[in-house]
């Protein structure tokens, strides 16, 4: 774990290398209050990131936003609200938030969860919203449509150029679209671009510039599995392994299958069903993903 010292006023909280459940948070301190973005995949490891967050602002309120629904972001919501917090999040991600946790026992062994049991979030973020911290102003922008999942949220720290982008970006990682749209996530990665900023906090990996070759390789990864899958002569198989030599430098590769079904669903007109994603990426690694929290 690293904190990373952005601004004055604004922090990344960085888990590297970044792979299965090892995601990014950060925080942005007013005079006010606290905005949190994000929390972490088990209990210990988020209240190691909301004692960092109390050591550098005190005792100020923690306002939590949770970039989307996956469990590595917001399996710690529960413990923002006990230590008298709030959590916000859209209406998708509240939901699904609230329905778990999802630990997803047939793809993943772990023993060291902890008590993630979810709070029920009521105060949903439905459009473009300006919070103000006192003193510091932070933009919430919800995601239209699906793209990494369904309910997206960009957070934007415009007094520094930073940008909190959640798992809409992977850097050094291997993206994965199990719950989400390849083409709409093109669309929110359009988004990002045309916000002015300096500096990008991936959900997974080292914060970057704006406008970085990551993003761009990203893009060209979505890309990619669009126009492999719609090619006539397509074979997952050969796919997977062509996916493996372009991007070795990416670490999870197992997902290349995965994402792939996602983009074949969706040329097809239809959202992937979850245990075909599983069945193909598990194959990748022979059983279940042991892991290490």
């Amino acid at each position: 774990m690293t904190v990373q010292i952005l601004s004055p006023r604004t922090r990344a909280y960085l888990q590297q290398p970044g792979g299965w459940f090892l995601n990014n948070a950060g925080w942005v301190l007013g005079e006010q209050r606290v905005l949190l973005v994000d929390t972490l995949a088990t209990e210990a490891r988020s209240r190691r990131l909301l004692d960092a967050v109390r050591a550098d602002a005190g005792d100020k309120p923690v306002l939590a936003v949770l970039t989307h629904a996956h469990g590595d972001h917001a399996n710690g919501a529960r413990l923002v609200v006990e230590q008298g917090g709030a959590v916000r999040a859209t209406p998708h991600t509240a939901a699904t938030v609230h329905s778990g946790p999802h630990t997803y026992p047939m793809a993943f062994q772990c023993s060291t969860w902890g008590d993630i049991t979810p709070p029920h979030i009521t105060d949903t973020i439905t459009a473009r919203e300006e919070v103000d911290l006192g003193g510091m102003r932070v933009q919430l922008l919800p995601v239209e449509g699906v793209a990494h999942t369904d309910g997206d949220l960009i957070v934007v720290v415009p007094e520094d150029g930073t940008v909190f982008a959640g798992d809409l970006v992977f850097a050094g990682v291997t993206p994965l679209a199990m719950s989400g749209s390849v083409s709409g996530w093109l669309a929110a990665l359009d988004q990002i671009a045309a916000i002015e900023h300096t500096r990008l906090v991936p959900g997974h990996g080292p914060v970057l510039p704006a406008h970085s070759e990551e993003v761009a390789e990203l893009g060209g990864y979505l890309r990619w599995l669009l126009d492999t899958a719609a090619d006539p002569g397509y074979d997952r198989s050969a796919a997977i392994a062509e996916a493996g030599r372009r991007w070795a430098h990416w670490s999870e590769g197992e997902r290349h299958g995965a994402n792939l079904v996602v983009a074949e669903a969706e040329l097809r007109g239809q959202r992937a069903e979850l245990a075909e994603v599983a069945t193909v990426m598990l194959a990748a690694t022979g059983g279940p993903i042991a892991l290490d929290l």
